[in-house]
């Protein structure tokens, strides 16, 4: 009801049909602006139609420009290969062709230094011709003034008559030599005109073929007008050598012409006829012989001379060829050396190279494994270094002690000398060993002697076996006086004394070096001694080793003995690098001492016994006794053992 009652009223359809037109103006706008912007899109899509089309046709000329581009690469390579190839093709032809004019240009100076030669030969056979020539003339002219002057002068006399046929046969001698080197003047001559033209026609040949080069050479020619050049050049250089050749021949045919003519005139046919018209008569005839033998002996000497003086140079040309040989292979020899060597060298030194580089990645190993297991090895090292200073310092007061016995020992060497040279007899007491301490780990070879010698002292070598027993039998004994000892220990003896005779206590006499069997000490094959009256800084029949005081001292092994080395102790030179240094440990060094204690107690038991009286009763008991067992107590004598060095000490020091 209302809306009819509103629209039924004018102002509200007025109102209405406003609100209409403004809706229609709206709706109008806006289909204006959708009008616009269909045609914008459709605009777009066009532009966007044709930027697609464009796009595509761009893309598709990107492509051809790219397939052309790869497509010019690969001409580009090809080109790039058949130019490096044409180059060095066309490298190749001219180095060819530089051989080739190399080849020429040697060819041409060979040829040059050859003409050379043949003119200096031709100019020197030309005036020997000359020479010759001369010679002849002369010949003849001295021929023609002693026939004028024998038909002027028919024999004025005896006197005369050598004296004409002596001038005579020496003129028709030399005429006849110089026809003869005439004749072999013009033989060389002919033959070097023939020579002459071999070579003119060969400049010729050479010359016509390199008119015209090949077709083969011409297509392989780089450059026509460089061969054009080099072959007019040769050209020119074998055209002047024709030229010079063929006035050479003309020269060489004067000379041959000039001689003919002159051997026709010197070799006419009344010649050889009136030659032996000038000797008429048996004097002419005799001086003529004189004459002629003379020269002939003459020419003979000078002949035989000549050929001493030939076979002369002829041998010293073979001793300088024999020396040079000689030097040659010398020269090769130290060559060869000096190149072994120089191997050598190389090969040292890459090997001492090697070692060090391997010795420093060693080394580097070493090093990191030492920072790793320092922290647990450390305390152990220092328990082995307190163990080892310990060892070490008892062995420096042992050894001080056996140093002063060392000096007790030389005392009582030195008192045992002066009372044998004041009774004049010598003592059999056992020859001990005096090593310092510092060698007691070099072990020096015993001189071998044969069996049958009769020895002052048998040496006495000890096993481990026998030190044992030793040892057990010191423990239980304990302390008891020397007769006790004695009488419990009757197998053992210090020594063993053997009967020598008078002629080796008394020794030699020598004067001289002991060196032959006039040594009474060589003839009974034993050593001279203190006893001997020989010089010992002449002798040579004492053995190494010996002291002030003339004490020979050896060492011998037996098959049981024992030698305890240094395991640090390495011989200088030996090795190219310096060992490791190790240490023995406590339980070598424990063993060690106990072997020393074992010798130390026998040899105290032992040096109470070298006084005198006692010395004589041991010898005798040694002499008396001679057990089945005595093979056992060789152990006091034995100098290879560890302490070999060192004297005993006594039991209270322990």
């Amino acid at each position: 009801m209302k809306r009819n009652t509103f629209t039924e009223h004018p102002f509200g359809r007025k109102l209405l049909s406003e609100r209409r037109r403004k809706r229609l103006q709206e709706l109008e706008n806006q289909i204006a602006d959708l009008k616009k912007k269909l045609n914008e899109q459709s605009k777009l899509l066009k532009l966007k139609e044709s930027t697609e089309h464009t796009v595509s046709k761009l893309n598709q000329e990107i492509r051809m420009m790219k397939n052309q581009r790869v497509q010019l690469m690969r001409q580009m390579k090809e080109d790039a290969e058949k130019f490096r190839q044409w180059k060095q093709q066309k490298d190749k032809e001219v180095i060819q062709l530089k051989e080739r004019d190399r080849k020429r240009q040697y060819e041409l100076l060979k040829l040059e230094r050859n003409f050379q030669k043949q003119s200096n030969v031709l100019r020197r056979k030309t005036e020997e011709a000359a020479a010759a020539n001369k010679r002849l003339k002369d010949a003849l002219q001295k021929q023609r003034e002693v026939a004028d002057k024998r038909k002027e002068t028919q024999s004025r006399g005896m006197e005369g008559v050598a004296a004409r046929v002596k001038n005579w046969l020496g003129n028709e001698i030399e005429v006849m030599v110089s026809t003869e080197e005439a004749k072999r003047h013009l033989s060389d001559l002919l033959e070097d005109r023939k020579i002459l033209a071999q070579d003119v026609a060969q400049l010729k040949e050479k010359k016509e073929s390199g008119e015209n080069p090949p077709l083969k050479l011409r297509r392989r020619t780089f450059s026509l007008a460089e061969t054009r050049g080099q072959v007019s050049e040769s050209e020119d250089s074998i055209t002047k050598q024709i030229e010079s050749l063929e006035t050479e021949m003309e020269l060489r045919s004067a000379q041959i012409a000039d001689l003919q003519q002159k051997l026709l005139d010197a070799e006419s046919e009344d010649r050889p006829k009136q030659r032996w018209e000038n000797i008429a008569t048996i004097l002419e005839a005799k001086c003529a012989l004189k004459y002629l033998t003379g020269e002939l002996v003459s020419s003979k000497i000078q002949v035989s001379k000549l050929e001493s003086s030939l076979k002369q140079s002829k041998a010293s040309c073979v001793d300088m060829q024999k020396m040079l040989y000689e030097e040659r292979n010398r020269f090769a020899e130290i060559e060869t050396e000096l190149q072994a060597e120089l191997v050598r060298m190389e090969q040292q030194h890459q090997e001492k190279v090697l070692y060090l580089l391997s010795q420093l990645q060693q080394s580097q190993v070493a090093e990191k494994q030492l920072e790793e297991s320092i922290s647990e090895k450390e305390q152990q090292l220092l328990s082995t270094l307190k163990c080892q200073d310990e060892e070490l310092k008892k062995m420096q007061e042992v050894c001080e002690q056996n140093q002063q016995l060392l000096q007790e020992n030389e005392l009582m060497k030195q008192k045992l000398t002066l009372l044998q040279v004041a009774s004049r007899t010598k003592p059999h007491l056992p020859k001990d060993n005096l090593l310092s301490p510092d060698s007691s780990f070099e072990y020096i070879p015993p001189k071998p002697k044969p069996s049958r010698v009769k020895e002052k002292f048998v040496e006495q070598s000890m096993d481990i076996k026998d030190l044992n027993i030793i040892h057990e039998h010191e423990d239980g004994d304990g302390d008891g006086d020397g007769d006790g000892e004695d009488e419990n220990d009757e197998e053992w003896k210090p020594a063993k004394l053997v009967k020598v005779s008078k002629k080796n206590t008394q020794g030699c006499s020598c004067k001289g070096w002991c060196g032959n069997k006039q040594c009474g000490c060589r003839k009974q094959k034993s050593d001279c001694g203190v006893a001997c009256s020989c010089d010992p800084t002449k002798c040579r029949n004492r053995q190494q080793g010996q002291d002030s005081l003339g004490t020979v001292e050896r060492t011998q092994d037996s098959e049981g003995s024992f030698k305890l080395e240094d395991p640090t102790e390495v011989t200088p030179g030996l090795s190219f690098f310096n060992p490791v240094c190790a240490t023995p440990n406590s339980k070598i060094l424990k063993e060690m001492y106990d072997v020393e204690q074992v010798l130390l107690k026998k040899v105290t038991l032992a040096v109470p016994s070298l006084n005198f009286p006692e010395l004589k009763h041991t010898a005798t008991e040694a002499r008396e006794n001679k057990a089945p067992g005595k093979k056992k107590k060789r152990a006091l004598a034995s100098n290879t053992s560890f302490f070999s060095g060192c004297s005993p000490i006594e039991e209270d020091a322990h």
